[in-house]
């Protein structure tokens, strides 16, 4: 097997050597690159050297003068004859991850790159069986104490294994007496995030490093000694993790396994001396299609939870002329969010119609909108103070529209499957006579869903809920992905609260758009020995869930009516209510979008019904 069957082609290229690390650091976190070829010329593609995340980490400051010539990598080059065995072994002999592939090292032309994951990707697709069978057989144990920190273990630590030593990364334990792994810290970590500088450029202005508990990725893959290496290959190869802790029966740290070591298991197989060891674990039986969380369309999700519940087939009798309304409060499109959200304030609604300079409807603005806003913006270190957004920003432009005679449950269809919160009623002639919002639909659900139970529309397990220290971006991102507008917080058996989409912005708005609203930690220290107490030090933190819940004692068990729920939504001026057990164990939560989803499917499952029955008359008629 020849290297050029599995090179492939960058996704990035360098070309001037005086660029900052710092640039080339940025460029390829976006391009999702591990090796960066630098190139003399884009024509010929001659290749000079290469930049790893070993090279890209070395700045340390923001303000740091070392270029990408000061750091050049030049060895080792791969020629694309190479066989996958001298590949390996020029890698290992180098202790790095990866490297450009030319065509000979006279016209040094570049073919591409090829890095660890590249070939255990290539070994797994490619049905290639490991020589070592368990994780005991090829597990790196030797220095182990190097490759293990402690969360408060300074930062620097960590670079300068990686960086010095070429380790991959390190395994965090909850304490050194207690080596139970917590997270780890790879160059992928030291890659993604700058809250670690700590200046070593600079001969002014040190600071002090930060803790490893700053850049951690916390919650980590952990193998056993008797694992089988597949498993532990496949998870490797799809996700880019450099390093695997391995654990005993008592969950303490006994190894590590990094990417030579998991390719050694596919070329060389066991470490001298090792003993196999019976594979006791199986390998992971796949998880059903109806239990994953998939990012799909909202119709293709629909459709997988129509084949999984059985709904009813009879219509509600309620169309949109019963319950439509005939104005919204309404902003203009030059208006700003922060202007919509004072707007809603005023008002007292969570829904603002957008009309455009000549005062015709373009769109709407709903609390959700100002949710997914806030998802965009990502962590509060990367934000700016002085962003200020426009309604464009986060309006639904494409509101569906429907006639005064369309069913409720077709308009809990239309609502799901755009994810708009508000639909508009036409007349025949396309003119705008009345607007339909969830809230209303939900009202007006209470009779039709009167006999279906709680547990009938809610998700399973835990996975509508949060831990009351997940960040504020993370707790977004769920509602998003799950589509619901409520979470629980809990705190092992105790519920904390409810995160309510209809609450949140108000409280987190300024956190996520203008990166101002946060909780702010202040230690006040003297600058002079026996001075006054003039100087002090401010640390920003972002928000998180525990921040923006509404502190919620109340629950119902699965067995509720589902017409309880509403109601008690309804009273509490919540988008949801949390779900618990008889022994008050955490079930999930119903929210309103649960309601609108259980709508939705009716409205599917009656068009396949009147679809079966149409077939049916046209075949009794030929």
């Amino acid at each position: 097997m020849r290297i050029w069957e599995i090179a492939r082609k960058p996704r990035l290229v360098v070309r001037d050597l005086s660029l900052p690390l710092t640039v080339v650091r940025a460029r390829t976190r976006k391009a999702e690159e591990t090796i960066v070829p630098v190139l003399r010329d884009y024509i010929e593609k001659r290749v000079l050297g290469y930049l790893t995340p070993i090279e890209l980490i070395m700045p340390t400051s923001h303000h740091t003068m070392i270029r990408v010539r000061d750091t050049l990598r030049e060895h080792p080059i791969i020629v694309q004859d190479k066989t996958l065995g001298e590949v390996f072994e020029k890698l290992r002999e180098f202790k790095t991850i990866g490297a450009p592939v030319v065509n000979n090292l006279e016209e040094m032309k570049l073919h591409g790159i090829v890095t660890y994951n590249d070939i255990l990707n290539y070994l797994i697709k490619a049905s290639y069986k490991p020589i070592a069978e368990s994780v005991a057989e090829i597990m790196t144990e030797k220095d182990l104490d190097k490759y293990i920190v402690t969360a408060k273990d300074r930062v620097n630590k960590v670079w300068s294994r990686i960086v010095y030593h070429g380790q991959p990364g390190v395994v965090v334990v909850r304490s050194e007496e207690e080596p139970i792994p917590q997270g780890i810290v790879t160059y992928h970590e030291f890659m993604r995030r700058g809250r670690w500088f700590f200046h070593r450029e600079s001969e002014q202005h040190i600071t002090t490093p930060a803790k490893v508990q700053r850049i951690m990725l916390r919650g980590v893959m952990v193998a056993t000694k008797d694992m089988p290496v597949e498993a532990v290959a496949e998870v490797m190869a799809r996700h880019d993790i450099p390093l695997v802790p391995v654990i005993d029966e008592n969950g303490h740290v006994i190894g590590v396994i990094t990417y030579e070591d998991i390719i050694r298991a596919y070329l060389e197989g066991a470490k001298p001396g090792r003993a196999p060891v019976p594979v006791k674990v199986p390998m992971p039986i796949p998880v059903k299609a109806e239990e994953r969380i998939l990012y799909v369309s909202r119709e293709k999700t629909l459709s997988q939870v129509l084949v999984e519940k059985v709904v009813a087939v009879e219509r509600a009798g309620i169309v949109a002329e019963d319950i439509m309304i005939d104005e919204l409060p309404a902003i203009t499109i030059n208006d700003t969010v922060e202007h919509a959200r004072k707007e809603m304030l005023r008002r007292r609604t969570d829904y603002l119609v957008v009309l455009d300079e000549d005062e015709n409807v373009i769109g709407v603005v709903s609390k959700w909108n100002m949710l997914y806003a806030l998802g965009l913006k990502g962590p509060l270190w990367r934000r700016r103070t002085k962003d200020r957004y426009f309604i464009d920003y986060i309006m639904t432009k494409n509101v569906p529209k429907i006639r005064p005679d369309t069913p409720l449950e077709d308009i809990a269809l239309q609502m799901v499957n755009s994810e708009s919160e508000v639909v508009f009623v036409v007349d025949e002639n396309g003119e705008i006579i009345g607007f339909v919002t969830k809230d209303q639909v939900v009202d007006v659900a209470k009779e039709t869903l009167r006999d279906l139970l709680v547990e009938n529309v809610i998700l399973p397990g835990k996975t509508a809920s949060v831990h009351p220290f997940h960040s504020l971006y993370h707790t977004v991102n769920k509602m998003k992905a799950l589509y619901l507008d409520a979470l629980t917080v809990y705190d092992g058996p105790n519920v904390l609260g409810v995160v309510s989409a209809n609450r949140l912005p108000f409280v987190a708005f300024e956190d996520a758009v203008t990166g101002v609203k946060s909780r702010r930690l202040i230690w006040v220290r003297k600058l002079v020995r026996g001075a006054a107490r003039k100087g002090r030090y401010v640390k920003i933190t972002p928000l998180v869930a525990l921040d923006v819940m509404v502190p919620y004692s109340k629950y119902i068990p699965p067995n509720t009516l589902l017409s309880r729920a509403i109601d008690m939504m309804k009273e509490a001026n919540l988008n949801g209510i949390p779900v618990l057990s008889e022994d008050r164990q955490i079930v999930s939560i119903v929210s309103k979008n649960d309601i609108l989803r259980d709508l939705a499917r009716r409205a599917k499952k009656l068009a396949e019904v009147k679809k079966k029955v149409k077939e049916t008359e046209e075949t009794v008629e030929a």
